[in-house]
């Protein structure tokens, strides 16, 4: 029975016409799926090349190399073999570093030749450890749902033939047919999580259920059934809801919280997605009860420079933008042709109208326009004065906004303006000759 072959007449439209990369380590798994694809490629016009990753881990990686190197001559196939050579000196984190190696490099093999699938050898054993390893340490619905068979990759898609081939089955067939394999002496070590679960905590499982396997796989299914419908929805929303910024997305709190509490996760969820799923099951939940919480202004540091705000009634995922504001201040003489630069996106001009408008008093001038400083009160009607720190608040002006604002202050030392937000009071019973228009213009580059 050739798996492979079933798998892609059942799953792939025009698989004989396709052009594979097959991910061949040298184990059993994986040399069975060559054998098959290499059946198919003798009786059809399917065209494949083979990707190994030699990850400079063990003192077999060169026996390995050299067996599928041979296996592929005396078949005639072609083969491309990358090396990990930053392999041999890493210390932590080794087996996520090297799966980052081996996908970048089978996207990269996938994009120089144009293939459509690149083709993995995980089976029904890796689908249950991979489900409890999750389900041990945590994980969302998309992860408990475990791998799925077909999935976007590169330019095309990742596909599984043997997702639900025992591989005790594998063996077997590589036994029949003589196939040559290689044994990871690795896979014996407790100290990988991944061996752990294989030799000591599914063993159980299997005793008490020898059909476990099969019963993972209707789980998984099951899960991935359901989660296309969630995520159809999901999509929907966020087609719908989200505002998409130069750093990042922006949604209505109001909007979000009248969903189902589940779907607001998945929302979450997918939204990590789009920044390269960097939010952990912790990251999601701190996100979500900060967007329930009473605190109408919040933010939340995230992995790689990524902050979630919350600001009243307006939420964002954004990348931080890391800009010192420095304390500046401009000297106005009265009336002058030359707009005044504030920043690199603010500009304050007596002669081109646009912008935010206010008008202010020849008596005011020199003015002074700096930045904001501790203490500062702003000046309101008949004299009286209020802290700008409650002004700010009181008008719902977002922190990272009031870090950053300009004010005006008169003659007098007097904060009479805020520019975009305060206008001067108290200007109706003066001249009109005695009134100067200032217009302010700031371009908008980011939310915070």
């Amino acid at each position: 029975m050739n798996e492979v072959k079933q798998f892609l007449e059942c799953n792939i439209p025009n698989w004989q016409q396709e052009f594979y990369i097959l991910a061949v380590s040298g184990g059993v798994d994986s040399m069975v799926l060559l054998e098959q694809f290499f059946q198919l490629h003798k009786k059809f016009p399917i065209m494949i090349r083979v990707v190994h990753i030699h990850h400079h881990l063990r003192q077999e990686s060169d026996e390995e190399e050299g067996m599928v190197r041979e296996f592929c001559r005396k078949r005639n196939l072609a083969i491309d073999v990358y090396h990990w050579e930053e392999g041999s000196s890493q210390h932590s984190g080794i087996e996520e570093k090297a799966r980052q190696f081996r996908y970048q490099k089978l996207k990269e093999s996938q994009q120089k030749h144009h293939a459509s699938y690149v083709v993995v050898a995980h089976h029904a054993d890796d689908q249950a450890e991979t489900v409890l390893m999750k389900l041990t340490r945590g994980s969302t619905l998309d992860g408990i749902a475990g791998m799925k068979a077909i999935r976007p990759f590169g330019e095309g898609y990742l596909i599984r033939p043997f997702l639900t081939v025992d591989k005790k089955a594998l063996y077997e067939y590589a036994s029949v047919h003589q196939i040559p394999y290689s044994e990871d002496t690795t896979n014996q070590s407790v100290v990988y999580t991944r061996n752990r679960f294989r030799q000591e905590i599914i063993p159980l499982f299997k005793k008490e259920n020898p059909k476990f396997n099969q019963k993972i796989q209707e789980f998984t299914k099951s899960l991935q059934e359901q989660q296309e419908l969630i995520e159809t929805v999901t999509y929907q929303w966020m087609d719908q809801a989200l505002v998409e910024l130069p750093n990042g997305w922006s949604w209505n709190k109001e909007s979000y919280i009248k969903q189902p509490i589940g779907l607001q996760k998945v929302i979450l969820v997918e939204l990590s997605k789009k920044i390269g799923g960097l939010l952990s099951t912790k990251n999601v939940s701190d996100i979500h009860k900060s967007i329930l919480s009473d605190n109408s202004q919040l933010s939340l540091d995230l992995p790689k420079g990524w902050i979630f705000q919350k600001r009243y009634q307006q939420l964002f995922l954004v990348k931080k933008e890391i800009e010192a504001i420095f304390y500046k201040e401009f000297r106005v003489e009265k009336f002058q042709m030359e707009d005044i630069v504030l920043s690199k996106d603010e500009i304050v001009s007596f002669t081109k109208e646009e912008g935010w408008e206010m008008m202010v008093s020849c008596e005011d001038f020199p003015l002074i326009i700096r930045r904001r400083k501790s203490g500062d009160s702003l000046l309101l009607r008949s004299n009286q004065h209020q802290s700008l720190r409650r002004y700010c608040i009181n008008e719902k002006i977002p922190k990272e906004e009031r870090e950053k604002l300009w004010v005006v202050e008169n003659a007098a030392k007097e904060i009479i303006a805020i520019l975009g937000f305060r206008k001067p009071q108290s200007l109706s019973k003066m001249k009109e000759t005695d009134k100067i228009r200032v217009f302010y213009r700031k371009e908008e580059v980011s939310t915070c």
